[in-house]
């Protein structure tokens, strides 16, 4: 990021302002920074804010000349495109993880234009970033009568560091985060399948980090307690996971079933969502034929309360954390206790659902993933329900961009459905989401059918085992980026044209396909079918794992990669600290040097010499033999970041 700040460029300038009545088309005039109802403030960080008020108006706008060639990213989690020049995009929640939907929008664009643009309200919005209709505006439209906008200038990095000072940096999770995580289909998941999974992962000699029991673990949805058909004793079943070191989770909604005690009781207390005419509303949630249910309100603070309270009866129980699904139902015709309604209530529900979640764990780390979230809230998230194939807009290609903008977006701590949501994998999309999964911070086994790598065909138990043994090797670089991110600085995860703005990266096939973890890993998963990826590789010396060789780039680099492999290169100079036996506390650092220019890289403190490969196997196979390594000792680590000292 510069040292300097950034000066605002006269793309910066709006060229237009637009009202629009209700019922009627838009009005737009020459945007002027002194007339009626416009404010326009220089802030402290070179950037600029502009309100526009306009009382009894549906909906503002505000609208920016662009040229034709610029590209645009972020708006939060996004499945089709990473650069979203063409398109128009919503701040708006949806239950919809695929394509061109969202579970989790954002109100922040950045732009190769030298600005980025934040609307720091919940009003849902639409960004048209120069559409095929109006390909020479990039034009933001709110609901209501008032439009807030923040300008900030400058590259990509700085824009993210504007947009980071605004709403704070991503929530930090602990270390049993970035472990192994095991979720059943829901359909079937009971104390038996608990403990076919310990036993799967005893098999292959990995730990079991977290077990997320998912969707109806409980008697009654919200009853906050196990059923007890599925799970005789669920006490003895948490004393033995938490004696193997496994957490549990526990998946949540944030309804009430109607006819169940939970429903009833919300019901006579008045938590439950209503209409303005104070009738309550109950839906089909997630368009579900069997279960009709009532929102709980959450901006309530004794609805808050009741639900805070009980997750706490939880976790004194032995419950590690919570999975909290959903979000996206409020209809626009609600009243939420708070006042709000409808399409900012739209937005403003799941802030409340996860803070009274959040609010549970009494100011300790809290111990959640969401698949919705809020700007203003940004626990750790996994990307939703894709389907188990190479599809591109609903598959794992569409899990790889939404990690990449969600992180660009503010949220830092992702992951995706191991092998998709909708499907069995075969064992070829398996193994690559493995791949994927792996250098992403959250690796998570879950899905609809068949997830166990040691009931699959092929040699997907042995891709699993080798993969997830690499993934619990990387948690010091997880903990390390992860710190960075937390403390507002980049993402862990880096889409190419932040990690390298120096590209032209609009001409280059498959960019939104590779990206960058921290500073040194280039990661390139095979995400269709086949095996021949060709990687572009920015300019620099990189160490080519899968030819276990060096290259120079700038190049395309070409390889048909077997199903065990994945594409994956490390920048030359890097000291790739990892932990590669899970069960010790001693760490090694891999220098990656450029034959000719090793000097004292290999020298270690015990005075010993050797190579990746001569005592520690899993090195050898994960990055090539030769690779030199140095044993760093506990008392030599830095705490929190697991990098040397």
């Amino acid at each position: 990021m510069a040292d300097v700040t950034p000066v605002m460029p006269s793309a910066a300038q709006p060229v237009s302002i637009g009202f629009r009545v209700a019922g009627q088309s838009w009005t737009s005039v020459s945007f002027t920074p002194l007339a009626d109802g416009v404010a326009v403030t220089d802030l402290p960080d070179g950037g600029r804010r502009i309100v526009i008020d306009r009382p009894g108006a549906a909906g503002v706008q505000i609208a920016f000349a662009v040229p034709g060639v610029f590209q645009a990213f972020g708006a939060g989690e996004r499945f089709d495109a990473l650069d979203l020049r063409g398109q128009s995009v919503r701040y708006y929640l949806e239950n919809f993880g695929l394509g061109s939907g969202t579970y989790l929008p954002s109100p922040f664009l950045g732009t190769t234009l030298g600005f980025g643009v934040y609307l720091p309200d919940e009003a849902p919005a639409v960004f048209h970033i120069a559409p095929s209709f109006d390909p020479e505006h990039l034009t933001f439209q709110v609901d209501g009568p008032r439009l807030e906008i923040d300008i900030f200038p400058g590259g990509l990095a700085d824009q993210y560091a504007a947009l980071i000072a605004r709403i704070g940096p991503p929530l930090m999770p602990d270390d049993s985060f970035f472990t192994l995580w095991k979720a059943g289909d829901w359909r079937f998941e009971n104390a038996a399948t608990v403990a076919a999974d310990e036993a799967g992962h005893a098999g292959l000699a990995l730990p079991m980090g977290i077990k997320l029991l998912d969707a109806y673990w409980a008697g009654e949805v919200h009853s906050f307690a196990f059923d007890i058909a599925k799970y005789p004793d669920a006490q003895a079943m948490l004393d033995r996971l938490g004696a193997a070191g496994t957490g549990v989770y526990l998946w949540l909604c944030p309804w009430v079933v109607v006819g169940t005690q939970s429903f009833h009781h919300a019901s006579a207390e008045g938590w439950l969502i209503r209409d303005a005419q104070g009738q309550q509303i109950t839906r089909r949630p997630g368009a579900n034929p069997n279960v009709v249910a009532a929102l709980i309100d959450y901006s309530n603070p004794e609805a808050a309360r009741w639900w805070s309270d009980n997750l706490r009866g939880l976790i004194a129980m032995g419950i590690t954390g919570f999975k909290a699904d959903f979000g996206e139902q409020l209809p626009e015709h609600a009243v939420l206790a708070s006042g709000e309604t409808g399409g900012r209530a739209h937005n403003a529900f799941v802030r409340y659902y996860l803070q009274a979640t959040i609010d549970a764990f009494d100011g300790r780390t809290p111990a959640i993933i969401s698949r919705s979230g809020s700007p203003r809230i940004r626990a750790p998230i996994w990307t939703g329900d894709q389907t188990s194939d190479f599809c591109p807009k609903t598959g794992l290609p569409s899990a790889i961009r939404a990690v990449q903008s969600a992180s660009f977006s503010g949220w830092s701590f992702v992951g995706s459905d191991l092998g998709g949501y909708f499907g069995t994998p075969t064992p070829q999309v398996f193994a690559r989401w493995a791949q994927f999964a792996c250098f992403t911070p959250l690796m998570m086994l879950h899905g609809l059918g068949c997830r166990e790598p040691w009931d699959l065909p092929g040699d997907s138990s042995a891709i699993y085992r080798r993969y997830g043994a690499l993934h619990l090797a990387l948690e010091p670089v997880f903990k390390h980026f992860g710190a960075v991110a937390a403390a507002g600085g980049l993402p862990m995860i880096r889409m190419m044209p932040l990690a390298f703005p120096g590209t032209d990266w609009r001409g280059i096939n498959d960019w939104d396909q590779q990206f960058m973890l921290g500073d040194d890993l280039l990661v390139a998963p095979v995400a269709f079918y086949g095996n021949t990826r060709a990687v572009w590789l920015p300019e620099g010396d990189w160490y080519d794992v899968v030819a276990r060789d060096w290259v120079k780039g700038s190049c395309w680099r070409v390889h048909d990669v077997p199903l065990a492999d994945i594409t994956l290169f490390v920048r030359a100079g890097a000291r790739l600290v990892l932990r590669p036996d899970p069960a010790r506390t001693d760490t090694l650092a891999l220098s990656f040097v450029p034959p000719g220019q090793i000097g004292d890289a290999t020298a270690r403190p015990d005075g010993m010499t050797g190579d990746a490969g001569s005592d520690w196997p899993d090195l050898a196979v994960w990055f090539g033999p030769g690779i030199p390594w140095t044993r760093i000792t506990q008392s030599s680590v830095r705490q929190g970041d697991g990098q040397s000292a």
